[in-house]
């Protein structure tokens, strides 16, 4: 099979921290393996450290002189004479290219890119919004002009959640495809994973600094709640920041912080786990790359609110809700219950038919042979 060569523009990419990058890398991957799709990464921030393009292999990377609006036109201009894309992929959030949230400059760029090939692109974020006296009031309606004219630009677009589809429905008048998929796990999918019986009697806490943070200044109580219900013996803080209210243990089960950990180290921590927390909100779930790679790995997904949302409930709901918890336990209060395993094994079930990176890579990929063919 012939290889068709496209572009992916993501605002930063390994070995930096930046979820856009992770998935692009993956997703790469998977358009590659199953489609032949080839990506070049355009990526608009450099890396302080070296990245070795070996790894990504066929796919390549280049960035531009500087993360500026008026680098990255340079380098297109240098860069689209010597290879013929067949379309552009651009994974958009309105602070990814630009620390402050303003996107416009960055969106002109693409404008122009636009009337040379057709343009996808997947919203992983959308816009800000706050008080007044917060900066994210101020950008708003810039944030939101820019992503309704990035909208109008694409051949197809696509967003992780119902919500935000709904929000970017708002700003499509003219009915551009606009396609759902939820965020696949960025830390792998690994196969033959053991059933929880046979995993070490762990609990995860995982994801940003602040989520974790707030989760043990405000969520204490229900922490303490999960770890006695699912009998935990140890709970491993993940993550890169400091979580300065982090306590030193959880229903007697001591906490210990692991910071930063590489792709494989923590998969492998997940496998032989029996249940990951997350602190976030409910109706945009689908968004959650930790989410997502707690069912990637087949342990028990618990969702701890983080503020009530006056939103419906979710109509899909592949994960636990803390009050849920002890209601899956046996009458005696054993642990390891059918009930306990069959919802692990539900959550997983889902993520490889609606999440998984090959699942990802079809729907891109059947957009992608309609844009190309433009």
């Amino acid at each position: 099979m012939e290889s068709r060569p496209i572009l992916q523009i993501v605002s930063g990419f390994k070995p930096s921290t930046d979820g856009m990058g992770d998935f692009s890398r993956l997703l790469g991957h998977a358009l590659w393996q199953q489609n032949h799709l080839r990506s070049h990464f355009l990526v608009y921030r450099r890396p302080a450290a070296p990245f070795e393009q070996a790894e990504i292999v066929p796919n390549t990377l280049s960035y531009p002189a500087e993360p500026t609006p008026a680098a990255l036109r340079q380098h297109l201009a240098e860069l689209l004479p010597k290879q013929p894309f067949h379309f552009a992929l651009v994974h958009y959030g309105p602070y990814g290219y630009s620390s402050k949230g303003h996107p416009a400059a960055f969106v002109e760029v693409l404008e122009e890119l636009a009337a040379k090939m057709p343009l996808l692109v997947f919203f992983h974020e959308l816009f800000s919004a706050g008080k007044p006296w917060q900066r994210a009031f101020w950008t708003n309606s810039e944030q939101k002009r820019t992503m309704a004219r990035l909208l109008r630009l694409s051949t197809a677009a696509f967003t992780s959640n119902s919500r935000y589809r709904e929000r970017l429905e708002e700003f499509n008048p003219s009915h551009r495809p606009l396609t759902t998929i939820p965020i696949f796990s960025n830390i792998g999918e690994p196969a033959n994973l053991r059933p929880l019986d046979q995993r070490a009697r762990q609990l995860i806490i995982f994801g940003q600094a602040t989520t974790r943070t707030r989760l043990y200044r405000e969520r204490l109580a229900t922490l303490e709640g999960i770890c006695r219900s699912l009998q935990v013996e140890k709970v491993i803080d993940v993550g890169a920041g400091q979580t300065p209210f982090m306590p030193l243990t959880l229903a007697n089960a001591p906490v210990q912080s692991s910071g930063y950990m590489e792709e494989l180290q923590l998969s492998a921590l997940m496998a032989d786990s029996i249940a990951g927390v997350l602190g976030y909100w409910p109706d945009v779930w689908e968004k959650s790359g930790v989410m997502a790679s707690y069912a990637a790995h087949a342990l028990l997904p618990i969702l701890v609110e983080l503020e009530p949302r006056r939103v419906p409930k979710p109509s899909v709901v592949p994960y636990l809700l803390p009050e849920e918890v002890p209601a899956l336990l046996t009458p005696d209060g054993a642990l390891f219950s059918t009930k306990l395993q069959a919802a692990a094994c539900a959550a997983h079930t889902y993520y490889q038919q609606h999440q998984s990176v090959n699942r990802c890579a079809q729907v891109i990929a059947k957009f992608s042979t309609q844009a190309a063919s433009l």
